[in-house]
């Protein structure tokens, strides 16, 4: 802010660095150039790998581990990388890295007291849906606190997510002189910077990871409300390049979260596309222009998958010597073992007795 002041020709996205690399020479820390770092494979500015602590994971794991939203994911093809997620804690604000090595689609619920803001790679997945919304590789997202979302991407992507407080964030507003950034507490948003800006706040990213490896977590809170003061600025300035939802995207939104909301009420057992129409009050024709556009997927591949995935997970629970497999597929309305296992093995990689097995030998090691 005080660099803004005192350089009012300059544009924020300058003094938003100039305050990155302040904090790191108070310090100490050395950024490396990132010509001297090794290469590692597909790019990811929103941190160096060498700089974020990531593990390797499968699906399984990354979905168990993800937090800061009650989530439900369903793998929707074959893994094509090893998954993983970290989690960076500065105080009450938490970010957290991720790479998905597959196709997916999540469903979640933002806490309701969270804001939480989620950025992209610059080379996202083939394609990336967000409550019905292509997403840009330079989009971030908006989520304010107890949405409903959707994601929907088809191959390998990256992301990093900043949650805070509610009360945190009103409290920088207020100090940085933005009040009328209330509406980030309302709606849901997708925000398109320019490239400029996003560089210097993934720029961060990689700062407050190098921090989190190396200093105490006192020192990590101060940097990690330094950045946010720096983006709540940032943001504000951004008012043209700012996507709305319109009446026609809430009204699709709304209309998934109903059928998903059903969906994860009921046993599997009967459960059919009509029944889904008709829990989001619509046509069946509707709610299947409606998930494809939301979800990539008809509703009828999308009950199928996630047949597929509740499958897995029961079967990962599964590790009694008397529990049999195909107990658990009529659990969930299989019929036709024979096919359901094909289809398993082709997402998965694995038959559902391999799943089982593996799952009893990790328990009992």
């Amino acid at each position: 802010m005080q660099y803004s002041k005192a350089n009012p020709s300059k544009p924020v996205v300058e003094a938003i660095a100039v305050v990155f690399k302040d904090m790191r020479a108070m310090l100490g820390i050395k950024m490396p150039p990132r010509a001297d770092r090794k290469p590692s494979g597909r790019s990811f500015p929103l941190a160096a790998v060498s700089d974020v602590p990531l593990h390797s994971l499968s699906f399984d794991e990354y979905s168990d581990t993800v937090i800061g939203a009650t989530v439900n994911f369903l793998l929707t093809g074959p893994s094509q990388a090893p998954w993983s997620v970290g989690h960076c804690k500065l105080g009450s604000i938490v970010l957290q890295f991720g790479v998905e090595g597959g196709s997916k689609i999540l469903h979640g619920i933002s806490p309701p007291d969270t804001l939480s803001l989620i950025f992209q790679d610059q080379k996202i997945a083939d394609r990336l849906i967000f409550d019905g919304q292509i997403l840009q590789p330079q989009d971030f997202v908006v989520l304010p606190p107890g949405s409903d979302f959707t994601f929907a991407s088809c191959g390998i992507h990256r992301w990093m997510s900043i949650s805070m407080p509610v009360g945190l964030f009103e409290t920088l507003s207020i100090k940085t002189g933005r009040k009328r950034l209330a509406w980030l507490e309302k709606e849901k948003r997708v925000i398109s910077p320019p490239e400029q800006l996003l560089k210097c706040l993934t720029a961060a990213a990689a700062s407050t990871a190098v921090l989190m490896r190396e200093k105490q977590t006192s020192t990590l809170h101060g940097f990690g409300v330094a950045s946010l003061n720096a983006l709540i600025t940032a943001i504000a300035g951004l008012d043209n390049e700012m996507c709305l939802p319109t009446a026609k995207s809430r009204l699709s939104s709304d209309t998934v979260t109903k059928a998903l909301k059903y969906a994860r009420g009921q046993k599997w057992e009967g459960l059919q596309v009509a029944d889904l129409a008709l829990a989001a009050d619509v046509t069946s024709r509707t709610l299947l222009r409606t998930f494809r556009q939301q979800l990539g997927v008809g509703p009828a591949s999308y009950l199928k998958l996630r047949q597929l995935n509740m499958v897995r997970r029961a079967l990962r629970g599964k590790c009694e010597p008397s529990s049999k497999v195909t107990n658990t597929m009529s659990e969930h309305g299989v019929t036709e073992f024979g096919r359901f296992a094909s289809e398993y093995k082709a997402l998965f990689g694995e038959r559902p007795s391999e799943t089982v097995a593996r799952s009893r030998l990790q328990r009992a090691g």
